[in-house]
């Protein structure tokens, strides 16, 4: 028996789709980009993407609040440190950190020093306090800022970068005196920051356009030396008559509404738009930019051995750029520390060291020159697809003498590493596969030793090999259309032989629930399914379908359909009760010694040919109208509507006796007024749930069986 599909002009062969074998995957880690949302501990990642020991950081204090705003150097090789949203103050000194003092007036985001004390300005009254060293305080000054984000200092006056009614607005103050206004410019929000470029000359970024101005006391006129193209001027710093400018999108908001974000996770998402960026003004104030994310947000700088340190957020990361036009070219920029925290809002200097403070939570690190001896990194989660066997792994290092390099790996089911992981496997050499169960997320580490000072083993890579585990297809049913409906790709409705759509069949187009580029047609014995399938690894998948009667041999359709539709002729097939019985195979994708199939069987559907019969019709005169009785009979299907013309030309709907449409056989008892009646003949005319159609004619007066 031959069964006729209607897809003839939709070519269906193995060769139009590209083989992919989605079981056999590879991770590579050797670029920067790479390393992005990996978790850092006395790693340096150069712009290379190779790693190497970086210098030690230690933790050396915690604070009890979550953000510092502010640090300032205390002179004794400690510091302030403004944090929280009460006004609290805290000092570091000899490794601990106690609390100093506390102001009313909200966050402190300015602080500078001004002989053996310092002055301190409340973000919410624009109020300038004077504290001494045993943590008293007395009024300074005040303004009538709304922000106040910097301070700097002359020796004897105060000079107050922030946001007033008129725009961006610098202020003087000297104790005891009123504090008055020096600059303005109404089309920015407010200065950011400011330091001093020369005696009676001082350096501000801006907020709105992320302007570099400079303010000259002497005469007091201020100029643009650069529009960064940024929201915001965060941070500043001149090394060598060279200015190097921080610039960020969208920081400052987050930072006057005293919240900054907890550290990012492992699952960073990129953004196509630049988020800041680090801009060397030259001695002849001519720009370029060294350095570019968007991942990170410059939260401030500093020089420290040849280089400019930035401290970035939300991963706590060290930026370090070489502050040679020459060395930038070996080497334009790394990664020297990630602190563990969320932000690295301030770099003070200490002696040879650097103090890092960092923000969520808020501690106090101490970056030395001296190389850390161990580190680790420990890569973003591997993800299967959806369960993986792990193999090999193959470093790409370099290690002298007194140094190593070492690969540990664990295995877990949650998105981030947590207590649920399993623990960390003995050290592995490159090549080596871990002994680990099947799982859908895994990790490595990778471990930096050296027993010699200076020393550093070099990586310059890592390849993992992995097996997506193959999981067979997954049914969810096959959905069966109304008979004589057609899906299929797009094409001509003339070359598949397409009738028009019945109304009703039109109607019910809408609520069955196609989406994409699939045509609906109608043609008379056609018979539509949708498979709801889908599979674990993302294979493609292929079908076979066969026709299954209620009794008999099943019938083979197709062996290799590809589409998630199918619709077939089924004119050449006996009347009856079957099923659709489709086997999904993710061969298309998989080797063959991998492949896996799963089947499903459709609810039983219908196939009827055979039009209802009318064995019995009656039309009797009866008062004004004509009583027309007759009997419908399918010996399939139920029967689905009848119709009756009493004039050769119109049909009208009729119900059966019992009112409903729920049987092989109906009843109709039905009076035609006498205006209806045309002629001596009534029509009847009686439609199968499978769109069979019969009908008859009886002249009136006359009662006819068959």
């Amino acid at each position: 028996m031959t069964i006729k599909r209607l897809f003839l002009s939709v070519a269906m062969v193995l060769g139009m789709y590209s083989i992919e074998y989605a079981q056999q995957a590879t991770v590579s880690f050797s670029s920067f980009n790479d390393w992005l949302g990996a978790d850092v501990k006395g790693v340096r990642i150069s712009a290379d993407g190779s790693l190497r020991l970086a210098p030690n950081a230690r933790r050396t204090a915690q604070l009890p609040e979550g953000v510092v705003w502010c640090a300032v150097p205390d002179g004794q090789g400690g510091a302030f440190l403004s944090a929280g949203t009460d006004g609290r103050i805290f000092r570091y000194s000899g490794g601990q950190v106690r609390p100093f003092t506390q102001l009313k007036g909200g966050m402190i985001f300015a602080m500078t020093r001004l002989g053996n004390d310092i002055i301190v300005a409340t973000s919410a009254d624009g109020k300038l306090h004077r504290i001494n060293s045993n943590g008293e305080s007395k009024a300074f000054g005040e303004v009538d800022a709304r922000v106040i984000w910097s301070l700097g200092s002359n020796g004897t006056d105060v000079l107050i970068a922030g946001g007033s009614d008129r725009g961006a607005t610098l202020y003087l103050a000297r104790e005891n005196n009123t504090a008055r206004r020096l600059a303005s410019i109404p089309e920015e929000t407010a200065f950011t920051t400011i330091v001093p470029e020369s005696p009676g000359v001082w350096l501000l970024g801006t907020h709105g356009h992320g302007l570099v101005t400079r303010f000259t006391q002497a005469g007091e006129q201020i100029e643009v030396l650069a529009a960064t193209g940024y929201e915001e001027v965060r941070t500043l710093l001149l090394q060598d008559g060279q200015l190097f400018i921080g610039a960020n999108q969208g920081l400052t908001e987050k930072i006057s509404g005293g919240l900054l974000e907890n550290r990012e996770s492992y699952l960073i998402t990129s953004s196509d738009s630049v988020r800041s960026s680090v801009i060397k003004l030259d001695r002849d104030r001519i720009p370029q930019v060294l350095w570019s994310s968007n991942q990170s947000q410059v939260f401030c700088m500093t020089a420290w051995k040849d280089q400019l340190l930035l401290g970035t957020g939300n991963r706590s990361r060290i930026f370090a750029i070489p502050l040679s036009e020459k060395a930038r070219q070996i080497e334009p920029f790394s990664v020297v520390q990630d602190l563990g925290t969320a932000q690295v809002t301030s770099l003070l200097q200490s002696g040879s060291d650097i103090m890092a403070v960092a923000s969520n939570p808020a501690e106090i690190h101490i970056l030395s020159e001296i190389q850390a001896t161990e580190g680790t990194m420990d890569s973003p989660p591997l993800r299967a697809n959806p369960l993986a066997d792990w193999g090999r792994m193959y470093l790409d290092s370099d290690t002298p003498q007194g140094t190593s390099a070492e690969i540990q790996f664990r295995v877990g089911s949650t998105e981030t590493p947590d207590s649920t992981w399993g623990a960390w496997s003995p050290p592995l050499r490159s090549g080596e596969r871990p002994q680990m169960k099947p799982t859908r997320f895994a990790q490595f580490r990778i471990k930096l030793t050296s027993t010699r000072g200076g020393g550093t083993p070099i990586v310059e890579g890592i390849r993992v090999h992995y097996s997506n585990r193959n999981l067979p297809p997954v049914w969810e049913g096959i959905d069966v259309m109304p008979s004589g409906l057609v899906i299929s790709r797009q094409g001509s409705q003339m070359e598949l032989g397409i009738e028009r759509i019945p109304l009703k069949i039109q109607t019910l187009v809408p609520t069955l629930g196609w989406v994409g580029s699939e045509d609906r047609s109608y043609r008379k014995g056609a018979q539509a399914f949708v498979f709801r399938v889908n599979d674990p690894n993302d294979d493609q998948l292929s079908f076979s379908i066969r026709l299954v009667p209620e009794k008999g041999t099943p019938i083979e359709i197709e062996k290799a359909w590809h589409e998630r539709f199918f619709t077939f002729d089924t004119l050449p097939v006996p009347d009856g009760r079957y099923r659709l019985e489709v086997t999904a195979t993710d061969s298309p994708s998989q080797p063959f010694n991998a492949a896996l199939s799963s089947s499903w069987r459709s609810i039983p559907f219908i196939i009827d040919h055979t039009p209802p019969n009318i064995p019995e019709i009656t039309a009797t005169k009866e008062g004004d109208g004509v009583r027309v009785r007759f009997v419908a009979r399918d010996e399939s299907s139920i029967i689905k509507d009848a119709k009756i013309s009493a004039d050769g030309e119109n049909w009208l709907l009729i119900l059966p006796e019992d009112g409903i449409y729920d049987q092989k056989e109906e009843h109709f008892n039905v009076l035609v007024p006498m205006e209806n009646v045309r002629g001596d003949r009534i029509t009847v005319k009686v439609t199968d749930f499978c769109g069979n159609e019969q009908s008859t004619s009886v002249l009136i007066g006359e009662a006819r069986r068959r």
